[in-house]
């Protein structure tokens, strides 16, 4: 952040953004990678399985019911018919 910070004082304000943005994506994966790696024994805690099996069933009924509106069904039209277009060329 402070080198993001030292880009847009210098005027650079897009290179700062991604310096952001790029440090943002690189924090939620190192996350993702500890989480991937301590989650057996975190599941071991009683409050954490509870809460985390909550947390997965209010998450995939959240899912489920965006997966049913139309918006959700149009862009996975939209994304299909783009994919058949990459394929081809």
């Amino acid at each position: 952040k402070l080198l993001a910070l030292w880009a847009v004082g210098r005027g650079h304000v897009v290179l700062g953004m991604l310096v952001i943005v790029l440090a943002k994506v690189v924090g939620t994966a190192v996350v993702a990678r500890l989480f991937t790696l301590t989650q057996p024994a975190l599941l071991q805690l009683h409050w954490f399985a509870w809460t985390y099996a909550r947390w997965m069933r209010m998450k995939h009924a959240v899912l489920e019911r965006a997966r049913a509106t139309w918006a959700w069904r149009l862009a996975r039209v939209i994304k299909r018919q783009w994919q058949r277009r990459w394929r081809q060329r």
